[in-house]
């Protein structure tokens, strides 16, 4: 199995057209080729400077009458357009100004964290793409509400922690003082605690796509009764008493089972409230 992340996380906050050219074309976020902000404003005089001059020529052009200098002039004013064009910011420089802190990248996690964010994602697409989800049988704002920020919620702490353990790393490597070690104790506690208290929130969804599931397998279950006539049919022509009965005994237990294991989804979901801030580093 593949245990890293595939796509960005992106904060739910981000408006869709954005938040879709993220997911679809995260390449555009890493390191980027664009110019320069001190090219990109030579570009921008340059053209604008082009392009005036290819206005003033074609001025002449027109008083002098003569082809050679419209030619010149229309080729200032196309290139002086295009150096313009070339200085504004490309759509990478966009999204990152706009949106730099409203998404992690896989490149941003390391294998363990990188697994926690599939995790956790592998169990809201389970929950999401369930019958029982589909037939609107689940709490919507949860799943379609809540899911999605707890999602982000687990990805940007993931990342936090991910540079505060850089930041362990590097300090240890270090010549260890007792100034140093005293510094360094609570806050390597506070960053496993916050592990933890993450971890904990990736296991909450797995739990809530467990009952998910097993409240999916109850529907079937009951909605398989509905053969049950063709069934009592086969054995009602055989005179076969004690197959009725076996047939029939367990229809209200059914019943009974998928209501309970709907409740039980539904609570479970409800546990996951809005992001919380106890995982805080």
């Amino acid at each position: 199995m593949n245990d890293r992340l595939d796509e960005p996380i992106v904060d739910p906050a981000v408006p869709e057209p954005y938040r879709r050219k993220i997911v679809v074309m995260p390449f555009l976020l890493y390191a980027s080729s664009e110019p320069s902000a001190r090219r990109r404003r030579f570009y921008t005089v340059g053209g604008a400077v082009t392009g005036v001059a290819g206005l003033f020529m074609a001025g002449m052009a027109i008083k002098l009458n003569s082809p050679f200098s419209a030619s010149a002039s229309f080729l200032a004013i196309v290139a002086g357009g295009f150096f313009v064009n070339a200085g504004r910011p490309g759509l990478a420089e966009q999204l990152r100004s706009r949106y730099g802190d409203c998404y992690v990248l896989p490149a941003d996690l390391d294998d363990d964290t990188s697994d926690l964010v599939r995790r956790a994602r592998q169990a809201i697409k389970s929950v999401s793409a369930s019958r029982v989800n589909r037939l609107g049988l689940l709490d919507y704002m949860v799943n379609d509400v809540v899911l999605p920020e707890r999602l982000w919620d687990i990805a940007r702490l993931l990342r936090a922690q991910e540079a505060l353990r850089a930041e362990q790393v590097e300090a240890m490597s270090e010549v260890m003082t007792p100034e140093l070690a005293v510094v360094l104790a609570p806050q390597q506690e506070a960053l496993s605690r916050s592990t933890a208290a993450v971890t904990d929130q990736v296991l909450e969804h797995e739990e809530y796509a467990r009952r998910v599931q097993k409240a999916g397998a109850a529907l079937q279950a009951h909605e398989l009764l509905k053969s049950n006539d063709r069934y009592r049919d086969l054995l009602a022509r055989t005179d076969d008493a004690q197959g009725l009965r076996n047939l029939t005994e367990n229809v209200d237990a059914l019943g009974i089972t998928l209501a309970e294991n709907l409740r039980d989804a539904i609570s479970a979901g409800r546990t996951l409230t809005a992001p919380r801030n106890d995982a805080e580093v």
